[in-house]
């Protein structure tokens, strides 16, 4: 089987689903500018995965060095006797007894996991697979089914975005505020509460970070690595879980009061620094409470008061007599579709967008996320339902006759109703009601999911 063309038309995924549900055996070749990486697959399976640009610390030997498994002398020792003998390094190593061979297999499929979970954050670029006989080292390397690299692949770039509003860089360091939680300690559910809070006050549909949870073994396991002026990237060296994996658990740890965050700047300077670094960590949490909650208050006063003269039916058929749309009362009913007002404009764009470039607006929501015009989270946000989405056959239509209820005036009193089949709308200058025979709409609908 021969297979090729740009990632922009095939995504590196539906290539990964087709070589494994084939159970292909071949090469896959991609390419990205300087950047080529080489994954071989003996039928279905992944047994390899190289970068020919690959930088020398990414090197199986200096991996396993950095991992304080094996000395650079051990590692000196071993290439000088490849070069010589030309044998397999993973070979010499175990027979030198630096390493075993179990240990050797952990780091092999570390080294290609870490390849091919950079290659899904690719954007653009070529693919091309030749089906051919693949060797490998079997001692060394272990297949690995496509489907579960697939899986892993999805969750990481889903998550990397609010890892990184976390932990932005790999350049960052740590201070301990305070001793890890014994196993199984419960979490604070205000933690949680602030969390979603934040995460709904957003507005983009992403997750602000890890929420605060019990800690589990990967947050135990980088914990002792911790230390001042050691950054993430150290701690990924040695963690042996890979950076996603220790980065997540890193955030987790910020994100439950264990650890503060030191940026490179401040690690780099006076240790008064530091001692900031670790207030700022300790008051952190305080400051966000009353942030947080004040802003909610603010938000719910303004909304009861405004209720009566927001736009009735904004995203909702109609509105119901508090003001807010038909089966809510509540402000945070209403504060949630204001979110929802941001949300739908941002769906309607990427609707349009996917008319232009398939020359139809699509038959389904999920069209516009599967063409990356906007993430699958975005297609529920702030509701914990999709939005439903409809294609119409209508270019115009009249508007409906507005609610029975009297308009609000500036003096509190009902003002004239407008006439039926009319709708009215704020002129550019002033407040003034300005009558229409119709609107206009595209041929698509977006509705509330139901609550």
């Amino acid at each position: 089987m021969s297979l090729r063309g740009t990632l922009g038309d095939f995504g590196i995924a539906d290539i990964f689903q087709l070589i494994g549900h084939q159970a292909k055996t071949g090469v896959l070749h991609l390419k990205d500018r300087e950047i080529e990486v080489r994954i071989s697959f003996v039928e279905g399976n992944v047994v390899k995965a190289e970068q020919s640009s690959r930088d020398k610390a990414d090197l199986l030997g200096n991996i396993m060095v950095r991992a304080r498994v094996l000395s650079q002398a051990q590692l000196d020792d071993a290439l000088a006797q490849q070069q010589r003998t030309m044998r397999r390094l993973g070979d010499i190593l175990v027979e030198l007894a630096a390493v075993d061979r179990a240990t050797l297999k952990e780091f092999a499929r570390l080294q290609t996991t870490e390849t091919i979970y950079r290659v899904f954050s690719w954007k653009a670029g070529t693919y091309e697979f030749q089906g051919e006989t693949v060797d490998y080292d079997e001692q060394s390397y272990e297949p690995i089914r496509s489907e579960n690299l697939l899986m892993e692949g999805f969750r990481m770039v889903d998550e990397w975005p609010a890892i990184r509003r976390i932990i932005p860089n790999n350049g960052y360091s740590f201070v301990q505020i305070k001793a890890l939680p014994p196993p199984g300690a419960v979490v604070d559910e205000d933690d949680d509460l602030l969390a979603g809070l934040d995460d709904a006050l957003s507005g983009n549909g992403e997750s602000s970070g890890p929420k605060a949870r019990a800690i589990g073994e990967a947050e135990r396991g980088v914990f002792p690595f911790v230390a001042p002026g050691v950054t993430v990237a150290d701690i990924v060296d040695v963690s042996r879980i890979g950076e996603f994996e220790t980065t997540k658990a890193l955030a987790t740890l910020v994100t439950n009061g264990v650890l503060g965050l030191q940026d490179p700047v401040a690690a780099s300077t006076d240790e008064g620094n530091g001692v900031r670094t670790l207030l700022a960590a300790e008051l952190r949490p305080f400051a966000i409470r009353v942030a947080l909650f004040a802003l909610l208050a603010g938000l719910v006063f303004g909304l009861t008061k405004g209720a009566s003269v927001l736009p009735s039916g904004l995203l909702s058929p109609s509105a119901g007599p508090d003001g807010f749309p038909a089966g809510t009362s509540s402000p945070w009913h209403a504060l949630q579709d204001a979110v929802g007002v941001a949300s739908r404009h941002r769906l309607g764009r990427a609707i349009e967008v996917a008319r232009v470039e398939q020359g139809a607006y699509p038959e389904l929501l999920e069209v516009v996320a599967n063409r990356q015009l906007v993430e699958a989270r975005d297609l529920r946000v702030p509701y914990a339902d999709p939005w439903a989405y409809r294609r119409t056959s209508y270019a115009a239509f009249e508007a409906p006759p507005p609610p029975e209820a009297e308009a609000p005036t500036p003096s509190g009193k009902g003002g004239p109703k407008p006439p039926k089949g009319k709708t009215s709308k704020a002129s550019k200058d002033d407040d003034t009601p300005v009558e229409a025979s119709g609107v206009l709409i595209p041929t698509w609908e977006l509705a509330l999911p139901l609550r």
